[in-house]
């Protein structure tokens, strides 16, 4: 058998077994015998830890920020004397899933709204980007779309329309899963692309609304900065796309089946733990189960996914929130951080993720980061009394009001805790203040 990755040490001389479970892009479980495993021991433990990472992490990162996680909220436990529940034995999995693109490094801010200098690494990263977007596409068009844009640093507005059509129907075709909108069409897109490149495309007369970018309001277009269009800016933008939907499939078609099976086959506590784009592996995989037992908790760590995710009804639409069915399957109020200091959350993730119009003819909002916001950049919406905010609790001092009727609370990374922002930054949440966060949801008292 494949046996644990390593065990980590508990108090008393005990240990935790720790498995990596590895995922394919289409989410097919690469260790199939680590799950076997896993499965078999559920009958000798009473809770089950599950990560999962976001962007840009390969195998040697994801982990080392799983054992810092884990190690962090272990010594905290003993630094603030938490309980544990009667006869506590847990068992920890980390997912590990194809999510690297050295050139947009979520943790350190993408480069979703800069070209960098032309160097040998930026090449690199522009070649690599290109491989990301036309793997999904077919060998005809493939050969369309790259000699279209390979090398080139501006394109004319033609040409670009005919690139952002192929993105477009490769990889932003059909209703967005968080919130329902429509993609844009080419031309809307032209006007996300702009907004990045900072060049007006706005024609005469056009009623586009832009509004917030980078946390001002906006009246009038971009700036013109050239009469191109930097291809770069497409692919950056396109790879979030892509990106996203991989998350979904991982977390759907891979991790989803072992989270049934845990909370059909066992009665142990199931904790779901996700940072960025593995806080959509987390809710994918949760709202697929149909088991009937809930999870115990989920913590959503700057979770890169649309605010309106979980509401009864998206904002000008009959829509429901794609992670609405997730309140009623964990047990204890979700907890979901937000900071003022995540700039990818907060300056590019709406102008990413912006679809077309959602339900609002005439107003295409491309910095509206109330419709399109990031959940770990502005917190949930369209909740009512289902959600509430609260500063990051100091740890050791202060908890969560977990036995209200709010399903979600949001935790307000921004707050300063001892002349520090609680969360300083999108990758920043291997800390204190999240190990705390855990502990509020898990402890049994």
């Amino acid at each position: 058998m494949a046996g644990p990755f390593q065990q980590i040490p508990l108090d008393d001389n005990k240990s935790a077994d720790f498995y990596l479970l590895r995922y394919d892009d289409a989410g097919r479980l690469r260790s199939p015998l680590a799950e076997q495993e896993v499965k078999g021991k559920l009958a000798e433990v009473t809770d089950v830890f599950f990560f999962a990472h976001g962007w840009n992490n390969i195998f040697a990162k994801a982990l080392d920020r799983y054992r810092k996680f884990i190690i962090g909220y272990i010594e905290q436990r003993k630094t603030f004397a938490i309980p544990a529940a009667e006869n506590y034995t847990p068992l920890l999995i980390g997912a590990i899933w194809p999510s690297t693109s050295f050139v947009m490094p979520w943790e350190a801010g993408p480069g979703i709204a800069a070209a960098p200098a032309p160097d040998g690494a930026e090449a690199a990263q522009a070649e690599e980007l290109l491989g990301l977007v036309t793997s999904s596409l077919d060998p005809a068009v493939d050969a369309e779309f790259t000699e279209a844009i390979d090398g080139r640093t501006s394109i004319d507005r033609a040409t670009a329309e005919r690139v952002a059509a192929i993105a477009l129907q490769a990889l932003r075709a059909g209703s967005d899963p968080d919130d329902g909108s429509p993609a844009p069409d080419p031309k809307e897109f032209l006007e996300v692309w702009a907004t990045l490149d900072g060049v007006t495309t706005r024609p005469a007369g056009s009623s586009i609304n832009y509004g917030t970018v980078g946390g001002r309001h906006r009246t009038e277009p971009p700036v013109a900065a050239g009469i191109g269009f930097d291809p770069r800016s497409m692919l950056r933008v396109a790879s979030v796309w892509k990106m996203k939907a991989r998350a979904g499939t991982v977390g759907e078609n891979g991790v989803g089946p072992l989270l049934d099976h845990i909370l059909r086959h066992s009665g142990v506590r199931l904790h779901l733990i996700g940072h960025s784009f593995g806080a959509r592996v987390v809710l994918s995989a949760l709202a697929s189960s149909t088991a009937e037992r809930p999870a115990h908790s989920m913590l959503l760590l700057q979770p890169a996914v649309n605010r309106w995710c979980f509401a009864a009804k998206v904002a000008g639409t009959s829509r429901v929130g794609g992670y609405h069915s997730v309140l009623t399957k964990v047990d204890r109020p979700i907890l979901t951080t937000f900071s003022s200091h995540d700039e990818p959350l907060t300056k590019y993730f709406h102008l990413a993720m912006r679809g077309s119009h959602l339900g609002e003819p005439g107003t295409a909002a491309i910095g509206n980061t109330d419709l399109y916001g990031a959940l770990g950049g502005f917190g949930p919406q369209g909740m009512a009394s289902l959600a509430v905010q609260e500063n990051a609790a100091v740890p050791g001092k202060e908890t969560y009001p977990l036995n209200g009727e709010a399903r979600v609370i949001a935790v307000d990374g921004g707050v300063e805790i001892e002349g520090h922002p609680a969360i300083a930054g999108h990758g920043e949440v291997v800390n204190p203040v999240t190990w705390w966060a855990l502990h509020a949801l898990t402890r049994p008292d």
